[in-house]
């Protein structure tokens, strides 16, 4: 099976969203659902210089993404920061199959044209599958325990 890794933009969103319906869903779209396509707020996200999404492409789907923040510091690092990744997610039926590694390369490789400092992730520690593929990636627990925490909004 030939994947690429491609950048998400306003030119190819309309397949990133088909994934991600997919991912939310678990079926394609009906065709009432495919008429609905205004993207004008998700192509203004892409936008923002310091937000990256990157996907792979299988023939005309695509079949995982990775998306990352870069997050520049006030300090002795003379503004550079970390880029946080945010999500990383592959279809279930393409697993196994080295996509994942290729999404993180990609990163790396984003992380090291922008001069950041390093990379960064948070895990579910019940992730036992995401914290061992992490650490093959290269990634340390390196503060021990740490606790995610979030504050939501209604939308």
């Amino acid at each position: 099976m030939d994947y690429s890794i491609v950048m998400v933009t306003e030119d190819n969103y309309f397949i990133f969203d088909d994934m991600i319906f997919w991912r939310h869903y678990e079926r394609e779209k009906n065709d009432d659902e495919k008429k609905i396509n205004d993207f004008s707020q998700a192509h203004s996200t892409l936008e923002n210089k310091n937000f990256y999404v990157f996907a792979a492409q299988v023939d005309d789907k695509f079949v995982g993404y990775i998306s990352a923040t870069y997050i520049p510091k006030i300090s002795r690092t003379n503004g550079r920061g970390h880029l946080f990744i945010d999500e990383l997610w592959v279809n279930p039926h393409f697993r196994k199959r080295g996509i994942a590694n290729a999404l993180m390369k990609r990163v790396d490789t984003l992380s090291k044209e922008i001069n950041t400092l390093g990379l960064r992730l948070y895990v579910n520690t019940t992730n036992v599958v995401g914290i061992s593929f992490y650490k093959k990636c290269g990634y340390k627990d390196k503060y021990g325990m740490a606790l995610f925490m979030e504050k939501e909004w209604d939308i």
